[in-house]
C-alpha cells in the first residue's frame, strides 16, 4: 500500500512538472485566443442574441392572441326598472371574459421586411464575430512578439554582463601589474551596475508582457510564473514578396467589406420598412367571450376583419421618406469611403511590411559591424594603445545593435501578421 501510495505521489509530482514546463508557441497562444478569449466569447454570444432576435421578428407571422376579463361586485344594482309592479333589479355583480385572435393579413411589407432585417443582423453579428478574431489574434501576435523581443533584450543583457566580468577581471590584473590605472576598474564596475539595474528593468518588464498575454489568451495570471514561451530563429525572415496579394481581388472576401455591403442593404430594407407605416393593414380576427351580466350565463363568438388606413400621417409621411432616402445616399456613400480605405489600409500594411523586411537587413548588417568594432578595440586595449572607455563604448555598440535587430525582427513578424489580417490572408504568419 505504501509503495501505491510513493507512485501515485510521484506520477502527480511528474506530471506536475510537464505541465510546468511546457512552452507556448505562438500557434499554442493563437488557438488558445480562438477558445478562451473574453472579446470572443463576447461575440458568440451576440450570434446566439442576434438569432433571437430574428426569431422574435418571425412571431409576427402568427396571429396576436389576447385575453381579458373583468368583474364587479356593486352595493345596488346598476340597472333597476319598474315594469308594471314588478321591480327588475341587475347588473349588480358580474364578469366578463374573452379571448381575441388577430392575424395579420396584409401590413405593408412591414412584416416581411422587418425579418429580412433580422436576418441580416444575424449575418453582420457573424461578420462582426470574425472582425473581432482577426483583432484579438492581431494583438495576442503583438504580445507574443514583445514578450519574444524582452526574452530576447535579457539574452543580450546576460551576454554584457558575462562579457563586463571577464573584462574586469582582464583589467583587475592590468591594475595588480601596473599597466593601468585604477580607475579603469571603476569605469567597468558602473557599466556592470548600469546593467544590473537595465536587467533588472527588463526583467520586471518581462513579467508585466507574461500577465498581459495571459490574460489575451485566457490563462489565469496566477500561471505567470511557469508560462514561457518558444520563439522561432529570427534568422528565418522570408522576403515580403512572398506573400503578395492583389488588393482588389481579396477586398471582396474581407469581413468588413461584407458589414459595408450589407449596411447598404440595410439602410433599403429601413426605407421599405418606413413606407409601410404609411400604407393600409389588412387584419381578420375572432372574438369568443362570456359574461352573466343578466343573471345568465352567455356564451358569444364573433369574427371580424379590419383595414387600417394611416389617413393624417401621408403629409409627414412624405418628408419621413425624403429623410429615409438621403440616410439611403449616406449608406452608399461610406460604402464606398469604406472600399477606399480597405484598400488604403491594405496598401499602407504592404509599405510597413517591405520597410521592416528592409530594416532587418540593416540592422544585421550592424551587427556585424559592431562584433568587429569590439574585437579591433579588445586588441588595442591588450596592446596597450587604446582606453578601457573605448572598449566600453564599443560593448555598448555592439549591444545596442544587437537589440536594434531584435526590434527589426519584432516589427518584420508584427507588420507581417497584420498584412496577412487586412489581405485576409489565413496563412500562419509565423511558427
Amino acid at each position: 500500500m505504501k509503495l501505491r501510495i510513493i507512485i501515485a505521489i510521484l506520477a502527480i509530482a511528474i506530471s506536475g512538472n510537464l505541465f510546468a514546463q511546457k512552452k507556448y508557441t505562438l500557434d499554442d497562444c493563437k488557438k488558445l485566443t480562438e477558445t478562451r478569449n473574453f472579446n470572443l466569447k463576447n461575440s458568440e454570444l451576440e450570434i446566439l442574441s442576434a438569432a433571437q432576435t430574428s426569431k422574435e421578428a418571425y412571431t409576427k407571422y402568427f396571429p396576436e392572441i389576447k385575453g381579458s376579463a373583468f368583474g364587479f361586485n356593486n352595493s345596488r344594482s346598476v340597472v333597476s326598472m319598474d315594469l308594471g309592479g314588478i321591480q327588475i333589479n341587475t347588473l349588480k355583480s358580474g364578469v366578463t371574459g374573452g379571448i381575441t385572435a388577430i392575424q395579420p393579413i396584409y401590413t405593408g411589407g412591414n412584416i416581411s421586411n422587418s425579418n429580412k432585417l433580422a436576418k441580416l443582423g444575424e449575418e453582420v453579428s457573424k461578420y462582426q464575430r470574425e472582425i473581432t478574431k482577426n483583432d484579438v489574434l492581431l494583438e495576442t501576435e503583438k504580445s507574443f512578439w514583445l514578450l519574444a523581443s524582452l526574452m530576447d533584450k535579457l539574452k543580450t543583457i546576460q551576454t554584457v554582463e558575462n562579457h563586463l566580468n571577464a573584462l574586469l577581471k582582464k583589467v583587475e590584473s592590468a591594475v595588480a601589474a601596473g599597466t593601468t590605472i585604477t580607475n579603469d576598474i571603476l569605469k567597468v564596475k558602473l557599466k556592470i551596475n548600469e546593467t544590473t539595474a537595465l536587467k533588472s528593468k527588463t526583467t520586471n518588464a518581462i513579467t508585466l508582457c507574461k500577465m498581459n498575454l495571459c490574460q489575451q489568451i485566457g490563462l489565469s495570471l496566477d500561471s505567470v510564473q511557469t508560462f514561457e514561451i518558444t520563439a522561432p530563429d529570427f534568422a528565418t525572415i522570408e522576403s515580403p514578396a512572398a506573400y503578395y496579394v492583389l488588393h482588389e481581388s481579396v477586398m471582396y472576401d474581407k469581413p468588413e467589406y461584407k458589414m459595408l455591403d450589407k449596411g447598404v442593404t440595410a439602410s433599403k430594407l429601413e426605407t421599405k420598412i418606413k413606407q409601410s407605416q404609411y400604407l393600409p393593414t389588412v387584419s381578420v380576427g375572432a372574438n369568443y367571450g362570456y359574461d352573466n351580466f343578466s343573471d345568465h350565463n352567455h356564451m358569444n363568438g364573433i369574427v371580424f376583419a379590419t383595414v387600417s388606413i394611416p389617413l393624417s400621417d401621408f403629409w409627414g409621411g412624405s418628408y419621413a421618406m425624403k429623410k429615409q432616402k438621403i440616410k439611403e445616399q449616406i449608406a452608399y456613400n461610406k460604402y464606398e469611403q469604406g472600399k477606399q480605405l480597405l484598400l488604403l489600409e491594405m496598401k499602407q500594411a504592404q509599405n510597413d511590411f517591405d520597410e521592416s523586411y528592409r530594416q532587418v537587413n540593416i540592422a544585421k548588417s550592424a551587427i556585424a559591424q559592431s562584433i568587429e568594432n569590439l574585437r579591433l578595440y579588445n586588441n588595442y586595449l591588450t596592446a596597450g594603445t587604446t582606453e578601457i572607455s573605448q572598449v566600453l563604448d564599443a560593448e555598448s555598440m555592439l549591444s545596442q545593435s544587437q537589440n536594434n535587430y531584435t526590434d527589426a525582427c519584432i516589427n518584420y513578424y508584427i507588420y507581417k501578421a497584420k498584412y496577412l489580417q487586412v489581405t485576409n490572408n489565413h496563412r500562419t504568419s509565423n511558427r
